[in-house]
């Protein structure tokens, strides 16, 4: 039995990160270098994922649950105004907790919602 940070990290969080770094630097025109520092990342991992050259294996199919994207488009506008103060992974987990996307977003990365031990 996996615990959920475990997978959420190695395989939601990426994704998120990608999305986040892309959403700032092009959308809202912040420096890859600001974006980094908002994200917790290097520069260059950003320009990975900016220019395209870098992309999580589960990118698509996580973005494609529509609530969690507009979730994710609100986090980035308040990050590009400096307005954001909790660290973003805690908070996107506890929004897929709370709005039950939690199993849908487990089966989307290739795994078994009932083999992971859920700790909420």
């Amino acid at each position: 039995m996996k615990p959920f940070c475990e997978v959420y990290n190695r395989k939601i969080l990426p994704a998120v990160r990608m999305y986040l770094s892309r959403k700032l630097v092009l959308e809202y025109k912040l420096s890859q270098l600001d974006a980094a520092k908002i994200l917790g990342l290097k520069q260059s991992l950003v320009n990975y994922a900016v220019t395209g050259r870098r992309r999580s294996k589960y990118f698509e199919v996580i973005l494609g649950f529509e609530a969690f994207r507009k979730y994710l488009d609100s986090l980035a506008m308040e990050m590009s105004s400096k307005k954001h103060r909790e660290p973003y992974a805690c908070e996107l987990c506890r929004f897929l907790m709370k709005t039950g996307l939690v199993d849908e977003v487990l089966k989307a990365v290739e795994e078994s919602p009932s083999s992971i031990y859920k700790h909420y």
